[in-house]
């Protein structure tokens, strides 16, 4: 994820400049036109559209200024969303911050990854290669729920917060998804085989012992909830859940998932949040979002 495209050279800079200058014609036809074209600078338009509107400028003009950036960072996000989902490598973690940056676009995703890098390294200090997977998770969890202090928010279900990974990582507390992205995350950088289950109302993890996780369905040795502080049970908890919540059982539901579906979770969990708190607007914009990796 980039924080911000490059600085226009001079000479876009100038036409920049001129066609913000312009956003006051009266035609609807050329504010079109000059919209369309500001619109393909991308990212690089930001900034002057920011100091422009802080000049006290014309109230229609500042209110066509918020649109257009609120434009450009959409099909920003929308575009990572497209090429991350080509790239089966790329990280979770990184498309969770851009998708908060979506909501939050002026935070500190420096200071954000910096965190997720302490966690980490603290977690591996404690690792070797003689632990079994039993005893590699222990480890992972004390340092993650007890010394981090994270644990899952069983309050205000229905809040946006507990989805967006920059505020979980702010309050340490999220849904049973967004505290699951955090672990994947640090899992994948110590390279523990450890990947999602998309479960119907909850999210969990598996910690698999083959190559090919995604034809694991035999090869899970245990199974971790995030949720709850990183515990540790078995496809017949699986099962009794399933009973409780009166779902019938399918294979996907004991079987690892692909980071794309993660992100599908993400964003369909963000737009009932943001729903669920009246705010139609922003449910709106990560519905259009998820259309990127559908």
């Amino acid at each position: 994820m980039q924080d911000r495209a490059m600085n226009l050279d001079k000479t876009k800079s100038k036409e920049l400049k001129a066609l913000v200058r312009l956003l006051d014609d009266p035609d609807l036809a050329v504010i079109n036109q000059i919209e369309d074209r500001i619109l393909s600078f991308g990212e690089a338009a930001i900034d002057l559209l920011e100091s422009t509107n802080s000049i006290g400028i014309e109230k229609e003009v500042s209110n066509r200024i918020d649109e257009l950036i609120r434009k450009i960072r959409f099909n920003s996000v929308y575009s990572q969303l497209v090429e991350w989902k080509q790239n089966d490598q790329a990280s979770l973690f990184e498309m969770a911050l851009s998708i908060s940056a979506m909501h939050y676009p002026k935070m500190d995703i420096k200071a954000l990854r910096e965190l997720m890098d302490k966690i980490t390294r603290d977690v591996w200090l404690e690792m070797n290669e003689e632990l079994t997977p039993l005893e590699k998770v222990e480890i992972f969890n004390h340092i993650f729920f007890e010394i981090y202090s994270f644990y899952g928010n069983k309050g205000n279900l229905s809040s946006p917060q507990n989805s967006l990974i920059n505020d979980v990582l702010e309050s340490k507390k999220g849904n049973s998804l967004s505290m699951s992205i955090l672990y994947l995350e640090i899992a994948r950088r110590l390279n523990m085989p450890i990947y999602g289950i998309d479960l119907p109302q909850n999210f969990v993890l598996a910690y698999v012992n083959d190559e090919s996780v995604l034809s694991a369905k035999h090869r899970v040795l245990f199974y971790i909830n995030p949720f709850n502080k990183g515990i540790i049970f078995t496809k017949k908890d699986i099962d009794a859940f399933l009973k409780q919540i009166n779902e019938p059982p399918r294979n996907a539901y004991y079987e690892v998932c692909d980071n794309v579906s993660v992100v599908k979770r993400l964003l369909s969990e963000l737009v009932e949040s943001f729903s669920a708190v009246g705010q139609d607007d922003n449910a709106e914009t990560f519905q259009r979002l998820s259309k990127a990796i559908d």
